[in-house]
């Protein structure tokens, strides 16, 4: 597991060192944005049934067809309820990330208007709440900041446009140290 570590921290190194501004310099007014909204599902064992899934991002245009760029989002991604006995916990999921990311736009035509991958640093949480008997639920307690990869197909138009609107499609990987978090994520994204 800590090999997998090292090898994306290598490739988040790699991808930004390949990463070149344009002929011209940075432009403040070639900078893009998007924001996203939607649902986030985690996919372990016993996760629970999803939730909200926020992100807000910047790109930066390096090509006419290829753009790099940061996102940070947040996963609430549901509780469940765990029962040992007679006592009860309830485990509440979520996903924080800040992921560099390579936004490529295919040359074909299609309803495919933005294709994305990337790694990042990924904030795992799984909290607990019990009113009794804590220590018999601590090992579903998960905190831990660890790499991961982030990867997506974004369904927009591509003619220019002050504002356009895309569903999202995506998903994140994160290196949890007891099993890899992969969470599955459908937003309504504003490319501005």
């Amino acid at each position: 597991m800590r090999l997998q570590r090292w090898v994306i921290v290598g490739l988040m190194i790699a991808g930004v060192g390949v990463a070149r501004p344009s002929e011209a310099g940075l432009a403040v007014q070639s900078f893009r944005g998007h924001l996203a909204v939607g649902y986030g599902k985690l996919f372990t064992g016993s996760a629970p049934g999803g939730s909200l899934s926020i992100a807000g991002g910047i790109d930066y245009p390096l090509t006419s067809t290829l753009a790099s760029g940061v996102d940070v989002g947040y996963h609430l991604l549901g509780s469940r309820t765990e029962v040992r006995g007679s006592l009860l916990a309830d485990v509440d999921y979520s996903l924080f990330e800040a992921t560099a990311l390579l936004h490529w736009t295919p040359p074909w035509s299609g309803p495919v208007g933005r294709l994305s991958a990337g790694a990042g640093m990924f904030n795992a949480r799984a909290d607990l709440s019990t009113s009794g008997g804590g220590i018999g639920f601590s090992d579903l307690a998960v905190g831990e900041t660890v790499p991961g990869l982030a990867f997506g197909a974004t369904l927009v138009s591509r003619k220019p446009s002050p504002l356009r609107l895309g569903l999202e499609l995506s998903g994140r990987m994160a290196l949890v140290e007891d099993e890899t978090w992969t969470v599955g994520v459908a937003r309504i994204a504003v490319h501005y």
